[in-house]
């Protein structure tokens, strides 16, 4: 059937009547984690934060939850793998509940279908920040003494929380950051860092190849500059795009020039991305944008950031391209305006957008 959502669009739906799932407490934890496909880190998680479901207590203690707490958790895990933070999903469905004269029939919908996608990620609050500087001194502690599975754990605990935007931007990256300010100021040696920075790179391209990728939305090309050894930005910026709905390519790090540009010229990428951590690796880019704008049409949108930039703004001034912002979660949105603004002023060709004193990068 279909159902409208909050902006007031057909979206597909499923309907699910509350009333036809047995309140009665008859499975465990480990019944649920089978039927649902989800961990007990995250569910436990999930319970605590959103109180959700209720589950029961056996006369021994343990958890006992209903096949109606089964039908709620099988929906909440939906909307997060299409795309959700859980704490939309379990706001959404508060919502719906309350908007709904019973329990008799509740219209849930789909999570496949239009409601879920391009969902904004919403600013946190300042118990989450707090909260994150907890889960940001717990996982540095974890990686800087090779403890691999509370580091896991510790992760598992955030994504169960927090959308994959957050957890990226404000507990992994600020970690790194944590980790390469030790190592120079000398108090790391280089085996700790390129043990913790690896398995964090590693965590990020696990995600980025579950992520869905699009077949139908712009293509975007994202590397690191000539030089640049150092991807997390890179990483981070393709996971966001993909949940973002783009179709996105990840190139990795050092991106020679020569073959860039003949790949660019033979499969036309509507953009190009690069980001730079240092001096040397900024400077790099100056070339290679050059020859990319200058690809006869239709030639993709050259975007720019890392930070390199953020530290020199003037490194920006005469770089062929527009600077993306000082995050990743900002280059998400200045890549929507641009492809916007390309496609209404050329609907059906590419277009150079000049990288001279965008407003981003004076500031304005």
């Amino acid at each position: 059937m279909l159902h409208k959502n909050s902006e007031g669009e057909n979206v597909v739906s499923a309907t699910i009547r509350l009333s036809d799932y047995s309140t009665t407490p008859l499975y465990n934890i480990k019944a649920v984690v089978q039927s649902t496909n989800i961990s007990p880190s995250t569910l436990r998680a999930w319970e605590r934060r959103y109180n959700m479901c209720r589950p029961q207590r056996s006369e021994s203690g343990y958890r006992l939850y209903s096949d109606r707490d089964i039908a709620i958790i099988r929906w909440l895990k939906a909307q997060v793998d299409a795309g959700m933070s859980i704490s939309q999903a379990v706001a959404w469905l508060q919502s719906i509940m309350e908007q709904s004269s019973s329990n008799e029939q509740v219209t849930l919908p789909d999570p496949t279908g239009r409601a879920v996608e391009l969902q904004p990620v919403a600013a946190p609050s300042r118990l989450d920040l707090e909260n994150f500087a907890n889960l940001q001194a717990a996982l540095l502690n974890a990686l800087l003494n090779y403890q691999e599975e509370e580091a896991e754990a510790i992760l598992a605990r955030a994504f169960a929380l927090y959308p994959v935007e957050h957890v990226g931007e404000y507990i992994i990256m600020q970690v790194l950051v944590e980790i390469g300010e030790r190592w120079h100021r000398g108090e790391l040696n280089v085996t700790r860092e390129h043990y913790a920075t690896n398995y964090l790179i590693q965590r990020l391209a696990a995600i980025l190849r579950a992520a869905p990728n699009a077949a139908d939305r712009p293509l975007i090309w994202v590397g690191c500059a000539p030089g640049e050894l150092h991807e997390v930005g890179a990483l981070l910026l393709s996971i966001y795009l993909r949940r973002a709905g783009y179709t996105v390519r990840y190139l990795g790090q050092n991106l020679p020039v020569d073959d860039l540009v003949a790949e660019v010229q033979e499969i036309r990428p509507d953009m190009v991305l690069f980001s730079a951590t240092t001096t040397e690796a900024a400077l790099s880019l100056q070339p290679l944008c050059e020859r990319l704008a200058s690809i006869e049409p239709p030639r993709p949108i050259i975007g720019y950031g890392g930070r390199a930039f953020n530290l020199r703004p003037e490194l920006r001034n005469d770089l062929a391209g527009v600077y993306l912002g000082a995050t990743a979660m900002e280059a998400v949105e200045s890549i929507g305006e641009f492809l916007s603004e390309q496609t209404r002023l050329s609907p059906r060709h590419h277009r150079a957008i000049p990288g001279r004193q965008t407003s981003k990068q004076s500031g304005r």
